[in-house]
């Protein structure tokens, strides 16, 4: 692990400290989880919008079904 030093507003801390008390855990595993859970989103939102690109990048049909007739014509 790295160490580091981070600022935040009163309001911002006072959440934290509110948020990892009623979790039972430290302030620096609450940190650790808000990063991992926006770190699992991004990566979600990330995939969606790759399927959501790939959507109508062929012409026909994209249910993988008729894909030889799609790629061999």
């Amino acid at each position: 692990m790295i160490r580091t030093q981070v600022l935040f507003t009163e309001e911002q801390y006072r959440f934290l400290v509110e948020e990892a008390r009623t979790r039972g855990i430290s302030l620096s595993e609450l940190i650790r989880r808000l990063v991992e859970e926006k770190r699992s989103l991004m990566t979600e939102a990330q995939r969606r919008g790759a399927e959501e690109m790939a959507e109508g990048a062929v012409e026909g049909p994209g249910d993988g079904l008729h894909h030889d007739e799609v790629l061999y014509r």
